[in-house]
């Protein structure tokens, strides 16, 4: 009987085992940048809209390649206007933060809401990458891995 129950369990386990965690003190949905740093290298991905064609497509690249997201604990944000029509990524490590907070980050990265960027953060919070069209994946692992923190990630014994 318990058999029959572990399938089930797992489905409703799986939105909460997406998120790798760099620290066990990490928040697993982080509300804010702040929440993120020392955590997460967030993608911020500022858009026109939630529907703007450069979001979709760079959220489709990342989402063909989600482990490797998961693995750099890249953090997808998407940064755009009516946010409640956005629709969230299937595989790709994400975080929805709030108006108020988006607005926020729209002003800190001097981005207009008329702009396509696309800001890969490191996790001490500095902009480490800047581009006005969606980033493929090997540009964006080739970044990270390059980066000193990732380094003794990927030293680590149980790193991929």
């Amino acid at each position: 009987m318990t058999n029959r129950f572990l399938p089930l369990a797992i489905l409703l386990c799986a939105p909460v085992l997406l998120h790798a965690q760099a620290k066990p003190t990490c928040a697993l949905r982080p509300t804010s940048l702040i929440q993120m740093r020392h955590c997460y290298r967030p993608l911020l991905v500022f858009s026109p809209s939630a529907s703007d064609p450069r979001l979709i497509r760079q959220q489709s690249l990342l989402d063909e390649a989600a482990d490797d997201m998961m693995d750099r604990f890249v953090l997808l944000l998407p940064v755009a206007p009516q946010s409640a029509s956005y629709k969230p990524p299937l595989d790709t490590p994400y975080a929805l933060l709030n108006q108020k907070e988006l607005t926020s980050i729209r002003s800190r990265f001097q981005v207009p809401e008329n702009q396509f960027t696309v800001l890969l953060l490191g996790e001490d919070g500095s902009i480490k990458f800047r581009s006005t069209v969606p980033v493929i994946i090997s540009r964006l692992n080739s970044l990270i891995d390059a980066m000193p923190d990732r380094k003794v990630e990927m030293a680590r014994p149980h790193a991929n």
